[in-house]
């Protein structure tokens, strides 16, 4: 049996959080990245012969340049080195919001010192600040760089093992001792990855410049050929050579910073379409991926034969790979809350599964490279040290560059490509909601007013463009994903238009000095209407038994989105005996757990209550407190749907009460995807008399 191929590239991306009004750097996430994840998955791969090809964005580039030669001054780190002793009302409040923002299970929990500093926070009313001396600011400091150290940090530096032991009462010797060491860090990065290029040990592609949607701004209405019905800006933004810019750009920062040859491109988000295509082969690229929603709507027949996607295709002469999904997002969003070498051999297995059904075949693993690991175990280190082990150990795996890959096979040429991204296949996150709308109105305002100035004023306004141009102010625009820091990245995307007139020497629309996103609100609840009674089948029996019913709008969090276990839509309601629920899913139960997988629910109204619903059975288990008690059996089942139905006697509501829920998938008992992500989600019981609350008095 051939082995199979495989094909892992990590997408390292952060967005320019370059501000060119303040002049300074908004958000440290790219800094601290460098520091915790591009060494280390660097190193990770190299110790343990693991060919893997690495994306960079090129505004990430130019970004850890700045940071190595010190010309970026950034807000949060120059709050971090400075002493605490001299800080304002303001900026201690801004250290006591900002400075836990980091995965509490994994880099607060463990720590007492930075526990006690979290429990000062929470009791502090919206005044938390005030609590704080200079020394637990100070302490603060220390812990949050801390949390950003990765594995080999951890293991080598001596300076982060003496303060990860010393654990409290650092004084200003330790935090810049700290800082030190992580700047000797970020000034190492690019030339690690351009020597092990060198050396022929792993491969480097690019995105374009700025992380734009290539096949937007080519043309917007390609959202509406990704998905029909979608509501699109009233004016097009048709800007083909702006795409050709960034993808010149792109190759060219490549060039510049790892060294001479042609490279793959990774699209930002996957994001394709044949008019990306086509400037991507003119303009040099090597080898070009997506995902396999798009090879699914662009093969006859579509993906049906699941072989078929292990195999790499090719447009207007151009290679193209498509990544398994499933597998992407199982390290993506999966695996984090498993025990690692659990996590590893479960994918190990998956992918051995997959040499014996395509002997020989390619398989692509495409995700980010760096948003996952703050939620793994020791920042991925055990996940990913077995997984590369079991590759090497196991003669019917293999991992290879895409090059490699590519040497191997005769790319099938295909005769159309869909237009879409790795979200959905489609555009929806970036544009369609009126916020993203809005901004795709304004960016062409903007880029129209440029074709009426000389070219000495374009070409001053051309960096303001391509960083506007980019994807992640549209990440944030609409209600698909929320962060504390979105007012941040609407900031951001204003000031990126408003130095783009001020360079163009044109007026300044008034409209970019007022936030364009609405203000952030947790998961948006509409009450039912009427009492239910729907058939617990796991059916959508009728159009009526769900009518009237209750409704949650449900946003993602975070930069990542995953797709696997989609949620489209979750409704609930009761009748005089029953609470009801229904989740709707992109896919049945029992395909996204497997059998014996199940949906489980944590429910608190005086007590908790667990509720489990087992994928193929027909019957909710409820038991009180963490699940172990006397079972109480209703009814429940999972088809094209889930449905359960909780009996009021048990969890005695009475009309008025509150019952909080939260709700996760499991396979195996490990945790596949988990809601809501903003919290848990409160739902209130009104009572019997529903229906005669909605008649007006």
């Amino acid at each position: 049996m051939k082995p199979l191929n495989i094909a892992l590239i990590w997408h390292m991306h952060q967005p320019d959080y370059r501000d060119p009004l303040q002049d300074e750097v908004l958000l440290p996430w790219a800094f601290l990245h460098a520091v915790k994840d591009y060494g280390d998955m660097l190193q990770v791969a190299l110790d343990h012969g693991a060919r893997v090809t690495f994306n960079l964005v090129p505004t990430l580039v130019e970004q850890l340049q700045g940071y190595a030669s010190g010309s970026l001054r950034d807000r949060w780190i120059d709050l971090a080195s400075r002493d605490p002793e001299d800080f304002g009302d303001g900026e201690r409040a801004f250290l006591v919001e900002a400075f836990f923002s980091v995965h509490a299970e994994r880099h607060i929990q463990p720590y007492a010192r930075y526990r006690e500093l979290t429990a000062m926070r929470e009791q502090g009313n919206g005044f938390a600040w005030q609590r704080f001396s200079v020394q637990d600011l100070r302490d603060l400091q220390v812990w949050f760089l801390l949390a950003w150290a990765g594995h080999y940090l951890r293991q080598q530096s001596a300076v982060v093992k003496d303060l990860l032991a010393k654990g409290r009462h650092f004084d200003e010797e330790d935090k810049q001792r700290l800082l030190q060491t992580y700047q000797q860090v970020i000034q190492g990065i690019l030339t690690r990855y351009r020597q092990a290029e060198t050396a022929g040990l792993i491969e480097i592609s690019v995105t374009p410049y700025a992380h734009p949607i290539l096949p937007l701004l080519c043309d917007t209405s390609e959202a509406s050929q990704a998905r029909l019905g979608v509501h699109l800006p009233d004016t097009p933004f048709r800007f083909p050579e702006d795409a050709r810019r960034h993808t010149r750009l792109g190759l060219q920062c490549a060039r510049d910073v790892f060294g001479p040859g042609r490279r793959g491109v990774w699209p930002a988000e996957g994001g394709l379409s044949d008019a990306a295509v086509r400037i991507l082969v003119e303009e040099g690229a090597r080898w070009t991926a997506s995902d396999e929603a798009l090879l699914d709507k662009s093969l006859p027949g579509g993906l049906s034969d699941r072989s078929r996607l292990y195999r790499p295709y090719s447009l207007a002469g151009l290679p193209l790979l498509f990544r398994d999904r499933e597998l992407s997002d199982r390290i993506g969003f999966v695996y984090a809350s498993w025990p690692a070498r659990d996590a590893a051999t479960d994918l190990l297995e998956r992918l051995r599964a997959l040499a014996k059904q395509a002997s020989g075949g390619l398989v692509a693993l495409i995700l980010d490279g760096e948003n996952c690991w703050e939620r793994y175990e020791d920042n991925g280190y055990p996940f990913l040290q077995a997984l590369y082990q079991g590759i090497a150990d196991d003669p019917v795996l293999q991992a290879v560059t895409v090059s490699e890959a590519l040497a191997e096979y005769k790319p099938e040429p295909l005769p159309r490509l869909a237009p879409g991204s790795w979200i959905n296949g489609d555009f929806d996150i970036w544009i369609g909601h009126p916020e993203e709308n809005r901004a795709w109105e304004w960016l062409g305002e903007a880029r129209r007013a440029l074709q009426e100035v000389d070219d000495d004023l374009r070409a001053a306004a051309l960096p303001h463009l391509l960083r506007a141009e980019g994807s992640d102010w549209f990440w944030w625009f609409g209600e698909h994903h929320q962060t504390e820091q979105a007012g941040t990245f609407d900031q951001l995307f204003r000031h990126h238009l408003q130095a783009l007139y001020r360079a163009a020497k044109r007026p300044v629309p008034g409209y970019l000095s007022y936030p364009l996103r609405a203000p952030q609100r947790r998961s948006r609840v509409w009450e039912p209407t009427s009492l239910l009674r729907p058939v617990i089948d796991g059916l959508v029996t009728d159009y009526f038994e769900w009518l009237g019913a209750g409704s949650v709008e449900l946003a993602a969090g975070g930069a990542m989105h995953d797709t696997s276990y989609d949620l489209l839509g979750f409704y609930y309601g009761y009748d005089e005996i029953y609470f009801y629920l229904r989740f709707d899913f992109r896919q049945p139960l029992e395909r996204l757990t497997g059998a014996g997988g199940e949906l489980l629910l944590q429910v608190q109204t005086d007590v908790a209550w667990i509720a489990r619903l087992v994928a193929g059975s027909h019957r909710t288990v409820v038991r009180r407190g963490a699940g172990e008690g006397e079972a109480v059996y209703a009814p429940g089942a999972c088809a094209s749907i889930a449905e359960l139905a909780l009996p009021l006697d048990v969890l005695k509501l009475a009309p008025g009460d509150r019952l909080i829920l939260r709700w996760q998938l499991l396979a195996s008992g490990r945790e596949l995807a988990h809601w809501p992500s903003d919290g848990p989600l409160t739902l209130t019981y009104f009572g019997t008399d529903l229906d005669v609350r909605q008649w007006p008095l």
